[in-house]
This record gives C-alpha cells, structure tokens and sequence, in this order.
C-alpha cells in the first residue's frame, strides 16, 4: 500500500509544472463537498488537505484531500483507515484532524471520543496520535491518547514547530463549552519524535471566550511564527451558525501570553460566505495562505455542508489581512 501511494505521488510530481497557485479571491470553495475543520499541509508536490469525518459519510475516519494547483482538489478518501483501540468504536467523533512531518515521518494529530472516559453529557474527547510514512496515510494511531485534559476533555490540537528554536508544540483547546463551564486554549511541549508529551500543560494566557463576537466559546488554534511575532489564529462563538467568526491574537511566545487583536474578528459572515472558522495557515510559493470551512445551504438543516475555501493573507501594517472578495 504504501508503495503504490509512493508511486503515485512521484507521478504527480512529474507532471505538475507550476504546483499551488490558490485562488487570490475564493468567493467559492475550492473544495464543494462538507469538508469541515480543513487542515492544509504543503508537500513538494502539492498541497495535502485532511478534515473532520461527517454524517454524510461515516465509513471514512478521517478525510483526506490532493492538490496540485491549490484549485482542483480529488474528492475525499480514506487517511485512518482503523480508529485508535482506545476510541468509542460505534462513534469516535474522529475530528479536527492536523498532520506535521516530524523525524521522517508523518505524524495525525486528532480528536476522538474515548470508549471509558465519561463527561456529563457523554464520552470526553481526548487527543491522539497516528503515523504513516507519507502524507496520504494511511496513519496508524498511537495505542493510547497524548492527553484527555480535565474532566471535560480536549480538542482540536494543532502541532507547532517554533522557527526560532526549532521546539515543538501542541495548541489543543478545554471542552469546558460541553458543559457550561469556560474554555480555554493550552499549550503543551511536544517530544522529538511527535509522539509524547513533555511537562505540563499550561493555559495560553489571553485567550478566552470574553469578547461579545466569540460567544460561549474559543477553539481551533494555530499558530504562525511570522515577522518576529508568534499570530494566534483561533475561531469563536456557534459553528453551526452565522455568528461564527475567525480572529488572531499576538503572542509572546507559543505558550503566551497574548493579547486579541483589536480588529477582531478578522472574518466573518457576509453575503458570500457564512460562518467561516477554523483556520488553517499555510506557506507556499512565497506566501501565506488560510484555508477554513463556511457553511453551504445553511438555511436548510438536512443538506447543509461546510465547504473548504483558501484565501490569501497579507499583511498591511504588520497585521494579517485576509485577501477576500
């Protein structure tokens, strides 16, 4: 198996002239399937896309999706075949998946529902690990979860690489919104190889569901290390609705402290786009690009999806500025 995807990754490579040139102006997904919580990684030959599982189609843990121009994008497959041992099996909830390649390897970073920990609204969520030998997978989990959190459980991690020492990090946000209680973003160092956690976990300082556009809660964080500043990216408030919205936070350094950006939120609803949220930002060909999801059909709740976009971000006076229509 892997193999076969080896060879079929050196066929596109020899056939793709000019790879990743996304769209500057995405008035329109680039990727019109519900394709929820988009991850982009940039490859020598592309760009590799991966995204929550759905209800539209369940058989598929965790979607993955190619590119070669950023535009045209293969319709979503298969990247975790077999759900981690410690998942509830009948529904893992497998999601918000984000992919780093560490120490010759490819290492999935996921969320999923843990068979034996329980919250009061249900199974917690607890982040794992999975490794494939290409970005394509397919990955195979990690026997045991990186870390459950408190009692609420823990979601949406996102791996970091710090350019200015080359130390690695975990951003993964508290459930606390399961249940009434404040969410919160942590930071955690991660080990050379990806696949453990070193120290304790501390709260990013900041960062918290306390201005009026985020609602009841803060999630999916990323960071970005650019123009000698650490940029927060984070979405907050109802995913299911209009009011979810995308803004950044600068940071000292990738376990804080920071402070929101007054422009806040950077994206929002608008009469081409609704409920764009979690961010994705990507380096390729000499630029920065945010990929997220935005509801399709929202106004009809049986056969409404979240599609992936790609804008380009700029920047204009040292401040992120996402190049929309």
């Amino acid at each position: 198996m892997q193999t076969s995807r080896v060879l079929m990754f050196a066929a596109i490579a020899a056939s793709c002239v000019a790879c990743v040139t996304p769209t500057d102006r995405s008035s329109t997904p680039v990727l019109d399937t519900d394709f929820p919580d988009p991850f982009v990684l940039p490859i020598k030959v592309g760009l590799v896309a991966y995204a929550t599982n759905t209800d539209r189609d369940i058989r598929i843990n965790v979607q993955m999706s190619r590119s070669r121009d950023g535009r045209s994008w293969s319709a979503p497959v298969e990247a975790m075949p077999v759900v981690p041992a410690w998942a509830f099996a009948r529904e893992p909830s497998i999601w918000a998946p984000e992919v780093m390649q560490i120490a010759g390897h490819y290492v999935l970073y996921f969320s999923a529902r843990h068979a034996a920990r329980m919250r009061p609204d249900g199974r917690s969520l607890c982040i794992g690990a999975a490794v494939s030998d290409v970005p394509e997978g397919p990955f195979v989990a990690q026997p045991q979860p990186l870390t459950c959190g408190g009692p609420h459980g823990v979601i949406d991690a996102s791996p970091f690489r710090d350019s200015y020492d080359d130390a690695l990090w975990l951003h993964f946000k508290t459930d606390g919104n399961c249940c009434a209680t404040p969410t919160t973003v942590m930071a955690q160092r991660l080990s050379d190889d990806g696949l453990a956690l070193v120290g304790q976990a501390t709260v990013v300082q900041g960062i918290a569901n306390d201005a009026p556009w985020e609602g009841h809660v803060v999630e999916a964080p990323q960071m970005l290390h650019a123009k000698g500043r650490y940029w927060l990216f984070y979405s907050g408030n109802d995913y299911g609705g209009k009011s979810y919205a995308t803004g950044y936070a600068i940071c000292d350094a990738p376990a804080g402290p920071c402070r929101d950006a007054l422009e806040n939120p950077i994206m929002g609803s608008d009469s081409t786009l609704a409920g764009p949220g979690h961010p994705s930002l990507f380096q390729h060909g000499g630029r920065t690009w945010i990929a997220y999801h935005g509801w399709r059909d929202i106004g009809h709740r049986d056969t409404r999806y979240r599609a992936m976009y790609i804008d380009r971000l700029d920047w204009s006076s040292d401040r992120p500025v996402v190049k929309r229509p």
